[in-house]
């Protein structure tokens, strides 16, 4: 099996699962369920969802065309959300608060950027990284509701 072969599922596989950790997050009622945040005021889970669909979709065999533009994207992309990912596991670590859902969430988009990286792209992958660190520190919205039964 060649590496693209295996970039390519990879490419697949990982944000299919990261769409069915936040789907199961979203009708999962543990302890961690009293987490909840948005982003410019949209809830992380839908932003979750769209994002995987966002990835999922630049693998397209049409996007094939553009290989070189849609790789380049999906690092900028996947820097800037490692970049929010940073900051998000920052807020769970300030409130004792851990989501198994959110750092499994959180591990995809890792492994998706460490499988897609290459030495060509790291500038604008630092610069991206950056500006998801600055984008979520500005429109991130957090909250632990305590949760009483």
């Amino acid at each position: 099996m060649t590496r693209d072969r295996v970039l390519k599922i990879i490419n697949v596989v990982f944000p299919v699962i990261g769409i069915g950790l936040m789907v199961f997050y979203d009708v999962c009622d543990t302890s961690c369920s009293s987490l909840q945040g948005t982003f410019m005021g949209l809830d992380l889970k839908i932003i979750g969802i769209l994002f995987m669909v966002g990835l999922l979709a630049l693998t397209i065999p049409l996007a094939s065309r553009w290989a070189g533009f849609v790789q380049c994207s999906r690092i900028m992309i996947l820097s800037g959300t490692l970049g929010g990912e940073t900051l998000l596991v920052r807020f769970q670590v300030v409130n004792d608060t851990y989501c198994p859902f959110c750092l499994a969430f959180g591990s995809c988009i890792l492994i998706l950027f460490i499988a897609n990286f290459t030495k060509a792209n790291r500038y604008p992958a630092l610069g991206a990284f950056l500006v998801g660190i600055a984008a979520f520190a500005i429109f991130f919205e957090g909250s632990v509701a305590p949760l009483y039964r």
